[in-house]
């Protein structure tokens, strides 16, 4: 590997304990010891591009997503499995069969070894049934490389160790680093951003954009108590357009902007992130409204989420995920003002006038 202090070729026994044999300087990441591209120097190079030379603030998980060596995934295999009354009957079929092949060979010379052959076939047989009933199909995955908790460790402790901080511009958004700002309540003109997602809402407070862009940070539909428009933060998932759906179902005298990951850029993009869970059983059983319209205008989009894929909204790029923010937010203010002036012409929100006094003394 190369020395990423004096930029020298070393061999495995010339960096002994992480220590360049040419320079004497320490290391953190060694490719040999904690996994395929994980090394300083390109850590840096990831590092220099997502905070944009350290003009902005990432956070570690955001790294993680920038730095992945890999996102193996697999699609759900069909279901091979049967079940136990089927296993039966075919064991009820395999017997009668041996019971009609007696009779008609019976007396035969021959008998004896062809019903062996037909108990040894139909014994095989009944066993691959009985085995089937436990061949459900594969499961789908999708995960990421390194994982985050090995990641978190080699920046967060062995980085740390050698070189005494993070790299220049990564927060750490461990448990319990969270800060809320702008808690309370809210301004009337204050935008409410709801983010289920920790380290997208670590990011935006890193990066001072609630004092910024005068908006502050939920991360569930609880924690709305404005009156003000509300942007929509969420990862290009079924749990993300619900969450969507349920702030309208919730508010629905406030602007609700939809801001999160559009299906669009992560379906069929063999660059983004994928991942995998479960869906809901009662959205599967039942699908919400959203889901049911979805369905005719983009089938694929509506078979990907109902498989349980999703895309994190932390693996967009930094930069373009607080440009889509900026946006977001001035997108929901606009929308709000204009409803606003709309209810004013329409005389919802105009103040009641007092009668004009009746003219006394007229003729």
């Amino acid at each position: 590997m190369i020395c990423p202090n004096c930029r020298a070729s070393l061999l495995r026994k010339e960096r002994p304990d992480s220590v360049c044999g040419k320079c004497g300087r320490p290391y953190a990441l060694d490719p040999k010891v904690h996994g395929r591209g994980m090394h300083d120097t390109r850590i840096r190079r990831v590092v220099e591009k997502a905070t944009d030379g350290g003009r902005r603030n990432v956070t570690v998980t955001q790294l993680w997503y920038l730095a992945r060596t890999g996102n193996p995934v697999r699609e759900a295999g069909p279901d091979n499995s049967i079940s136990p009354r089927t296993a039966h009957s075919i064991g009820a079929g395999l017997l009668a069969g041996l019971v009609l092949l007696g009779f008609l060979v019976h007396g035969r010379s021959f008998a004896v070894l062809l019903l062996s052959v037909g108990t040894a076939v139909s014994a095989l047989v009944y066993g691959a049934a009985l085995s089937a009933r436990d061949m459900p199909g594969t499961r789908a995955h999708g995960f990421v490389l390194p994982s985050e908790q090995s990641f978190r460790s080699l920046i967060c402790t062995r980085w740390v160790q050698v070189y005494g901080h993070l790299p220049p511009g990564i927060v750490d958004d461990g448990a319990g680093r969270e800060a809320r700002p702008y808690t309370g309540q809210p301004r009337p003109g204050t935008v409410e951003v709801l983010c289920p997602d920790p380290a997208v809402r670590v990011f935006l407070a890193a990066n001072d954009l609630p004092a910024r862009l005068d908006l502050t940070l939920a991360a569930g539909l609880g924690e709305l108590c404005g009156t003000g428009p509300v942007v929509v933060l969420h990862d290009a998932g079924l749990r993300g357009l619900q969450l969507v759906a349920d702030a309208r179902a919730r508010l629905p005298r406030r602007v609700v902007v939809d801001a999160g990951l559009p299906l669009r850029v992560v379906v069929g993009n063999a660059k983004a992130v994928r991942l995998h869970e479960d869906p809901p059983e009662s959205v599967l059983e039942e699908p919400p409204q959203w889901l049911r319209e979805l369905a005719p205008a983009a089938p694929d989009h509506a078979d990907w989420l109902v498989e349980g894929w999703f895309s994190p909204l932390a693996a967009v790029p930094p930069a373009v995920l607080e440009s889509a923010v900026v946006r977001a937010v001035r997108e929901a203010r606009g929308a709000a003002d204009r409803e606003q002036r709309e209810a004013v012409a329409a005389g919802f929100l105009s103040w009641p006038q007092s009668p004009e006094p009746a003219v006394e003394g007229g003729n």
